[in-house]
């Protein structure tokens, strides 16, 4: 690592906003193992077939979902009856809101560019049924301006989780997920339901999965499922569904030939779900099975020349070693599979793959080459509702990461997935964006429903120590730091 230069971060790299060229590793301080080790993997390891959706999609949305929608339809529509004409303030646009209390230790300990906590018109912000995960930008998704179908939005996927006494079924099936869209120059939202067409493309349902990565790149998203691989989603063939309000507890095609989707007005097709040919043999943070792959979290490297790379890790809350599978990526003007997951011999083809030697907890991450050509890792590591970590390491780097037990350097919640959003039209923003998805159990909460706890006296570290409130406070926020700025990326 001699070669590497200081604490000194490198000056932006201006042709080519997208690459995060500019940062640079530091030299090691300690010699130790190393925190990142590549992988060597067998032909076929962690590889992935293609189920392809297009067909069937194209079908339900050509014949059956024919109220077609976009972006600008999503985010700036606002409800205000559902579909029968009667008043219902549950389909109102959402706003998100400035972070106050103890709110803000949701957000990191330095400079932030944004800073936004949910709702609490509906209790985004604070309900125990849905839980935030992956977030990925249309910053990400675009190659120029930062903007999809003209607009400046954040994706977020959350998922459903039944408590205890409660039944798992229909609209309220444990990890039922949805996705978020928001607009980060009005601070709306809307949540849209993610819809799974049948084989012949005349019905759907819901997806099911604990969403937590997502990846945007052009009209893609790109959502994990946990044991089994990754499904793609494209926003081109977004629709409004018939039958929508806060009754509604309905989802797909029904006789008469009317749409819904649990009671939201809009759903985004699957069009793509690539898997591996086995399931772990745990995902619980436990064991790592070395044939399988857990998909936890995604993220969207453009750095390092082609091809593009789709970041996929692991959570193992419980041991070291977590891996991350880099798969390349085809850009959209691609003679074969634009915008998808480069495919030979009908399986996907990994660009290389590490093991997260000195990490455990890992709930985001990414990657990126830069201007002295090493592969750099910033990483999102949970401790609860304690504070979290971020981590910036490298290949070669053996410094001893910072651990909850320590009392972690970052925000609490605790923090989940990582994107980079370069450009605001011609602006240079430079953005690193995360989020959170903790809450502290109120009292009512903790009485209902027992897995739901008190914080023990002894965690004084903990933000939610000593909350006696009846509700629950929400430690949910979205935000953005410099991705350059030293007060982050010294950190490790």
């Amino acid at each position: 690592m001699g070669r590497i230069r200081g604490s000194r971060l490198l000056a932006w790299i201006a042709a080519g906003a997208a690459l995060l060229t500019g940062l640079t590793a530091q030299p090691a301080t300690a010699a130790d193992s190393p925190t990142m080790t590549k992988l060597s993997l067998g032909a076929d390891q962690f590889k992935l077939t293609d189920t392809s959706y297009v067909s069937a999609t194209n079908n339900l949305y050509n014949n059956y979902l024919t109220s077609h929608a976009n972006l600008t339809d999503v985010v700036t529509t606002n409800y205000t009856t559902n579909s029968s004409g009667a008043a219902d303030s549950w389909m109102n646009l959402r706003s998100m809101r400035s972070c106050t209390g103890t709110e803000t230790k949701a957000l990191p300990p330095v400079g932030t560019k944004n800073a936004w906590c949910w709702s609490n018109a509906h209790t985004d912000d604070t309900t125990p049924h849905w839980w935030p995960q992956g977030m990925s930008t249309t910053g990400t998704a675009d190659g120029g301006d930062g903007a999809i179908q003209d607009r400046h939005v954040a994706a977020v996927s959350w998922h459903y989780r039944t408590l205890s006494d409660e039944t798992s079924a229909g609209c309220k099936t444990n990890n039922l997920l949805k996705l978020t869209f928001l607009d980060r120059d009005t601070l709306k939202y809307r949540h849209v339901l993610l819809a799974e067409p049948n084989s012949s493309g005349t019905d759907f349902s819901f997806v099911t999965g604990h969403g937590g990565g997502i990846v945007w790149y052009a009209n893609y998203i790109y959502v994990t499922d946990t044991a089994h691989g990754i499904r793609v989603f494209d926003i081109n063939k977004m629709a409004k569904v018939d039958t929508y309000g806060s009754g509604v507890s309905s989802y797909g095609i029904d006789g008469s030939g009317r749409s819904s989707a649990c009671g939201y007005p809009y759903v985004l097709p699957e069009v793509h779900y690539y898997k591996q040919a086995g399931t772990p043999s745990d995902c619980s943070g436990n064991t790592i099975d070395p044939e399988q792959l857990c998909f936890s979290w995604l993220s969207l490297d453009k750095t390092g020349g082609a091809p593009y790379k789709l970041v996929a890790g692991e959570w193992q809350g419980y041991i070291d070693g977590g891996r991350v599978v880099r798969y390349q990526l085809n850009p959209t003007g691609s003679a074969s599979y634009p915008g998808l997951l480069n495919m030979s011999g009908g399986k996907t083809v990994i660009q290389d793959a590490y093991a997260a030697s000195r990490y455990r907890g890992l709930q985001g991450g990414m990657t990126w080459t830069d201007g002295q050509g090493v592969l750099n890792f910033g990483f999102h590591k949970g401790c609860g509702t304690k504070p979290g970590v971020y981590s910036h390491t490298w290949v070669g780097d053996t410094r001893a990461s910072t651990s909850c037990a320590a009392g972690g350097n970052w925000s609490a919640g605790p923090p989940q997935a990582l994107s980079h959003w370069p450009k605001l039209g011609t602006e240079t923003v430079d953005e690193l964006w995360g989020l959170t998805e903790g809450i502290c159990a109120g009292s009512t909460l903790r009485a209902q429903h027992p897995e739901f706890k008190a914080v023990p006296e002894e965690e004084k570290t903990d933000v939610c120590w000593h909350y006696a409130g009846t509700d629950n406070l929400s430690l949910r926020a979205v935000f953005s730091v410099g991705f350059t700025d030293p007060a982050v990326q010294d950190l490790h």
